[in-house]
């Protein structure tokens, strides 16, 4: 038995760690794990608050700009469909949503559902079974644009994240979650 100590490396906790340094902070365990989550925090929400809703702010498909292509290593000119929602709980808004999925690499059914229900990114993955890896890119905080401040009802900081889904080697989702700096401090 090898009874030297190693420390196993996180890229997650690190990028947690230089967030709080470089703003001379702490975040509390229920705001790491949300960061931090694989995927989208829609699961973990729902099992402290009970069923969610979610309100579609905006979807349609559009074509890749060279911005967007990058992100989900796609042509410029393939389309998207770019998703906008917020998670809440009784009106009450708990965390803001965006994502952009390539159509092409969606089955057909998948694309439906995302355009005619009311469902997460996430519930549908998990619906359907589809077995993904997911990479955080970058855990931040920002000042919210005009829309976030009238959804939180604040002009705090946001705590938010980028994050990609990979199924197959190819990146289906790209996706950033914020909410204010303020909330799950529990």
């Amino acid at each position: 038995m090898n009874s030297k100590y190693e420390r196993l490396p996180n890229q997650v906790r690190e990028k947690i760690n230089q967030l709080e340094k470089e703003n001379d902070m702490k975040l509390s365990t229920l705001q790491k794990i949300l960061v931090s989550i694989e995927g989208p925090v829609v699961t973990t929400l729902d099992i402290l608050y009970g069923d969610l809703n979610v309100f579609i702010l905006d979807q349609h498909m559009e074509k890749a700009d060279k911005s967007v292509a990058e992100k989900l290593d796609i042509n410029e000119g393939d389309e998207i469909d770019l998703r906008e929602v917020i998670l809440h709980k009784h009106g009450r808004p708990l965390v803001y949503g965006f994502s952009y999925i390539p159509k092409d690499r969606c089955s057909n059914t998948v694309i439906e559902k995302l355009l005619s229900e009311d469902h997460t990114t996430g519930r549908i993955l998990l619906e359907h079974e589809i077995e993904t890896i997911t990479k955080i890119e970058k855990i931040y905080l920002e000042e919210p644009d005009e829309k976030l401040q009238n959804l939180f009802h604040t002009p705090g900081k946001m705590l938010a994240r980028d994050y990609i889904v990979i199924h197959k080697k190819n990146i289906v989702l790209w996706s950033k979650e914020a909410c204010p700096l303020s909330y799950y401090n529990e």
